[in-house]
């Protein structure tokens, strides 16, 4: 009996563990950028009042995530062209969020302790459709605040491409969200 428990404590012992840390989202913004056609005229717009909730957690020396982001909150600084970008393009009363998952991105060390670079790739969720989407990731350890960047094709999320006027965006639209985490 003795060697069943000595062979059982070791097997626990040498077994490696799993530990999950877990930091959740404590502010932060979304910003995009669309540009026009012609391409002298940007557009650019960013979230009012409501930043990104969700979580990243380390585990397994991988950090996975998943934030969500309330569209009513964005802003381009033109009433009538929010008026436009929310209940005609976003539809925003049908689709009040977006949600960005990330995939799992290897951590070096293990901990999040030290700042970090990396390509990305996840799954954001907007107009009800789902796609894939690859970008850049960056992670501050001094800050606890985590960015991520990635462009967007309108049409992959059945949003008609906005126009007015005879001035048409581009299809592509740059997106960066940026969290501080606790």
């Amino acid at each position: 009996m003795k060697r069943i428990i000595y062979m059982l404590t070791l097997m626990f012992l040498f077994q490696p563990q799993s530990f999950a840390t877990t930091l959740t989202a404590a502010g932060g913004d979304v910003k995009f950028t669309a540009v026009g056609k012609p391409g002298f005229l940007k557009i650019r717009g960013e979230s009012k009042g409501t930043s990104p909730t969700g979580n990243l957690k380390l585990e397994n020396e991988q950090v996975t995530g998943e934030f969500h982001f309330d569209l009513k909150s964005l802003d381009t600084g033109i009433e009538l062209r929010n008026e436009h970008m929310k209940d005609k393009y976003l539809e925003v009363g049908k689709y009040p969020q977006a949600v960005l998952t990330l995939d799992p991105i290897p951590v070096k060390g293990g901990n999040l302790g030290s700042d970090m670079q990396s390509d990305f790739s996840g799954k954001l969720n907007l107009h009800g459709v789902t796609q894939n989407v690859k970008g850049k990731f960056q992670y501050t350890a001094k800050d606890k605040k985590a960015n991520a960047s990635f462009a967007i094709k309108v049409s992959d999320y059945k949003i008609d491409v906005p126009k007015y006027m005879g001035v048409t965006v581009s299809e592509t639209v740059d997106v960066e969200a940026s969290v501080a985490l606790k």
